[in-house]
């Protein structure tokens, strides 16, 4: 092995330590979350026996507390079944959920490509399939611009320009938020929902909608490069029209689908779902709209993977239709299954770039 090689070998280790971590992390302050959720439930419980114990004293005192102390007991046992159930969920469910998200990913990464080709950066699709899933698990780690290093550093061996695969990562995370913004602006208006959710969803639409328009790409795009050749710039920019974004937004819609498929996935296999809503109607809106903003607002915090921000969003959202343990055990599990199968799909694409198209 020579000293370059020795390099490269040495950047991708220390990448997939930082890599390992962050994906630690994240599920580190998952556990924390479950945990916190399930001391408050144990606590209501013993608050509603000690109550109920008070109102057996007040009967024994011939206090009129006639079947008081009866419904208490009743809640406590409706509570500390939610707590033994807490963390189960129906691993068939969880697969199916983990299915969806894996579909849902590659029209995004069909989108990525897209974009490569427009610029005429033309790599190999199963190594750029590899590039795309491997620098997504990038974003675990504080900041975006591990995701950028990543893809950078996968296919710096096929001679794309750096310039180009961070366009590309702007286009199709742009466009994916923008697309997110409209599913949750759409769904949230025929929710019965507090109205700042309501102004939050169409703010974050006019947010992530604006800067995908091709011609402030093709601003950014001179701006990032100017040591690029006019002749290759004015190709470039060329082909980043609209016939491009909208090739993305019915790419990027697909995406979504799989995305709120895998969350409702989710609910169905959690014992501790309560079937609030009215209609099936009401539930899929719920859960198109909180996936949604979730992912949007997560990307928009800035936090790695959007942890914490999601659970909070989910939480929120889906209370009012599933019962909030149900609504934060949802949070956790499909944080789970999501980074489950971001793995997998990573290491499926290298052992096909790998072993089958050598």
């Amino acid at each position: 092995m020579n000293r370059k090689q020795f390099i490269r070998v040495f950047v991708h280790l220390c990448i997939w330590l930082v890599v390992c971590w962050g994906v630690y992390r994240s599920i580190e302050k998952s556990t924390e979350q479950l945990q916190a959720q399930r001391q408050t439930l144990n606590e209501q419980v013993q608050e509603l026996e000690s109550r109920a114990a008070s109102s057996e004293a007040d009967q024994a005192n011939q206090v009129d507390a006639t079947g008081q102390a009866d419904k208490l007991r009743a809640q406590a046992n409706q509570l500390r079944k939610q707590v033994d159930d807490f963390w189960k969920a129906d691993w068939r469910w969880l697969a199916l959920a983990g299915l969806a998200y894996a579909l849902g990913m590659m029209p995004s990464c069909a989108y990525w490509i897209m974009c490569m080709n427009a610029m005429e950066q033309r790599v190999p699709v199963p190594a750029a399939i590899w590039a795309y899933f491997y620098g997504n698990l990038g974003k675990y780690v504080p900041g975006k611009a591990m995701v950028v290093i990543m893809r950078v550093t996968t296919l710096a061996p096929y001679g794309i320009r750096k310039v180009a695969t961070t366009l590309a990562i702007f286009m199709e995370t742009l466009t994916s938020m923008a697309v997110g913004g409209t599913v949750a602006a759409i769904c949230v208006l025929f929710l019965d929902v507090d109205y700042r959710l309501r102004w939050l969803a169409v703010g974050l639409l006019a947010a992530t909608i604006i800067p995908t328009a091709p011609v402030l790409l093709r601003l950014v795009l001179r701006k990032l490069q100017p040591g690029v050749d006019p002749l290759t710039l004015d190709q470039w920019t060329s082909r980043l029209n609209w016939k491009l974004t909208l090739k993305g937004w019915a790419s990027l819609g697909f995406t979504w689908i799989g995305f709120g498929l895998s969350l409702g996935c989710v609910l169905y296999g959690l014992p501790s779902t309560q079937w609030l809503a009215e209609t099936q109607t009401e539930f899929w809106l719920s859960v198109y709209a909180a996936c949604a903003l979730a992912i949007v607002i997560g990307f928009v915090s800035l936090m790695p993977g959007g942890a914490g921000v999601r659970e909070v969003v989910l939480a929120t959202i889906l209370a009012p239709v599933v019962g909030p343990t149900a609504a934060l055990c949802c949070a956790i599990w499909l944080r789970f299954t999501w980074i489950v199968a971001e793995l997998v799909m990573a290491g499926t694409s290298y052992l096909v770039r790998r072993y089958w198209f050598r």
